[in-house]
């Protein structure tokens, strides 16, 4: 009998993405802030789309086993994305209203550019699962992968009452039958069995188009009522999505009446909710229930800065170690010799004998002030160099350990003066046990700094770095048999593993809300610029009554 010694194998190396855990405890604000929308989740038709296919095929195949449910549902996840591209191209090009983010848009766009051309296309070329061309390689394609969980979670979808994923009767059902009013689906099917897609069946369904959805009443109406949370989905968190989303529209406006030609983007975004300033440094006033909702994505903000800053101190001390001949079996031993490195004297030079408590006193004296976040030393802007520029060989690792112990200095200068409730957004010691670099233990670290010499700080820093890397590593090697190992320990000493990683912002939602507030008609675009339609002025003077 064979026998398989599987404790010798090497464990499946991965590069991973949040190698301090730094990235989780942001995940974990801007999920309970913005819940129902996920990073993956880029249209609100989908919402409606999917409970109607399913629906509709109980209706029109009551005796359908897994198999063929799985092939007719990716035809039309196929022909779904194909009726909107076609229809951008023969009305105004638009592709933030018609067939952006689309499931598999991309080799399925190529595919009606060749039907344009004269091609035959079969939806059948792209659904089989055994297919080069296949279009998405879960079965279920963008209901699969993206969008089921959180319509489960929605009690839209019910994955518990059939062989596979199914329709709620109390919400999914309700929704399937208003997008049902609103499309010829009898065409629809006939083309998704008949397999051949041809340019004047795609123009006759023009109406499953995502532009489409303001123009179906009942579905308008249900979406509307679950984006913005009034019953039944108010429960929960429903109602802070409610104010995420109304807070958007609000920026939308406040930049058009005081930044003319400022347009709404995730930069903005991040800017305003940190500081609670326009770009012209103007007060961002909010009505009070808004106000708060801000002020805990200003606590989201916070902690990815944080993350970028202690990306960044970790990616300088891997290059350090990358570069040099020596093996260290310790990261105290490590930390010993990076600090004598002349990268790390370089940084020092400026602040000699500086402590960090002094540090900060004059930061809070000469530094740009919180409104002021389009200025060149503030830790926005910081934090973007990091990120923008972490792979340029021009940017000296002596600037990037500046801008990573710059963002340190700032963050804990801010909170010197205007402190932030972290328990707000559910904080406990519990939450953040497997996360060591967070806020709350980076402001007790804070407090013990302040009469410390900036090196022995920043030689703390990189300790902490390092051995939460390990720590973060260990846990996923345990839980998962996987390496996300970028330094190991060897017999020899520590080595880099594959490539220094570069820092990242966390994603926080901000594409995909503003998207489905265009999709359900409160933002439009005109002239470049987003602005409030008169529903979403609507919506918006609904939530400040």
């Amino acid at each position: 009998m064979p026998i398989k010694t599987g404790w010798v194998d090497p464990p499946t190396a991965i590069g991973g993405l949040d190698h301090l855990g730094t990235q989780a405890p942001c995940i974990l604000v801007y999920s309970q802030l913005l819940p129902g929308i996920t990073n993956v989740t880029d249209r609100a038709r989908y919402y409606s789309f999917y409970p109607w296919v399913i629906w509709s095929l109980e209706r029109r195949f009551p005796k359908a086993d897994y198999a063929s449910f799985v092939e007719r549902y990716r035809r039309a996840d196929c022909l779904f994305t194909l009726i909107a591209e076609r229809h951008a191209r023969e009305t105004d090009k638009d592709g933030e209203r018609h067939g952006v983010a689309m499931v598999g848009r991309i080799k399925l766009t190529a595919a009606l550019t060749a039907l344009e051309g004269g091609t035959r296309l079969l939806l059948s070329r792209f659904t089989a699962q055994d297919s080069d061309t296949r279009y998405f390689k879960n079965p279920l394609g963008g209901l699969g992968q993206y969008y089921a969980g959180i319509l489960t979670d929605l009690a839209i979808l019910d994955s518990r009452s059939s062989k596979w994923i199914n329709y709620s009767k109390e919400r999914g059902r309700p929704i399937a039958e208003s997008f049902d009013k609103a499309v010829d689906g009898d065409l629809f099917w006939r083309t998704c069995e008949g397999d051949a897609v041809t340019l004047k069946a795609l123009d006759r369904l023009a109406t499953f188009c995502p532009c489409y959805l303001t123009k179906s009443p009942r579905e308008h109406q249900h979406l509307q009522t679950l984006f913005f949370s009034r019953p039944p989905y108010d429960e929960g968190d429903g109602p802070q999505r409610r104010s995420s989303l109304a807070m958007l529209l609000h920026l939308t406006e406040a930049l058009r009446q005081f930044c003319p030609g400022e347009d709404l983007s995730q930069n903005v975004f991040r800017g305003g909710i940190y500081s609670g300033h326009l770009p012209t440094k103007i007060p961002w006033t909010l009505p009070p229930s808004l106000g708060k909702t801000r002020s805990l994505w200003a606590i989201y903000e916070r902690g990815d800065l944080l993350s970028i800053a202690f990306q960044g101190q970790l990616g300088a001390a891997l290059s350090a170690m990358e570069l040099t001949d020596e093996r260290f079996k310790t990261v105290e031993a490590f930390v010993r010799h990076y600090m004598s490195t002349e990268t790390v004297r370089d940084y020092l030079i400026e602040g000699q004998g500086r402590t960090f408590g002094q540090s900060l006193e004059e930061f809070i004296r000469t530094g740009p002030a919180l409104n002021d976040w389009q200025h060149a030393d503030h830790e926005i802007q910081a934090a973007d160099r990091i990120v923008e520029r972490f792979g340029d060989k021009t940017f000296p690792k002596s600037e990037l350990i500046a801008a990573s112990t710059g963002c340190l200095v700032a963050l804990a200068a801010r909170d010197q003066t205007e402190p932030w409730d972290y328990n707000s957004v559910g904080w406990t010691d519990d939450v953040l046990a497997d996360y060591p670099v967070n806020l709350v233990s980076f402001r007790r670290r804070v407090t013990a700094w302040l009469a410390r010499p900036m090196g022995e700080v920043l030689a703390e820093v990189v300790q902490w770095a390092l051995e939460t890397h390990l720590r973060v590593a260990l846990r996923k090697l345990r839980q998962t048999g996987q390496s996300s190992f970028r330094f190991r320990p060897t017999e020899l000493g520590f080595e880099v593993v594959d490539v220094v990683p570069s820092p990242a912002h966390t994603i926080p939602r901000f594409n995909q809300a503003a998207q489905i507030l265009r999709d359900i008609g409160m933002l439009n675009r005109k002239q470049g610029l987003t602005g409030l339609s008169a529903l979403g002025r609507q919506q918006l003077e609904s939530l400040r009554a």
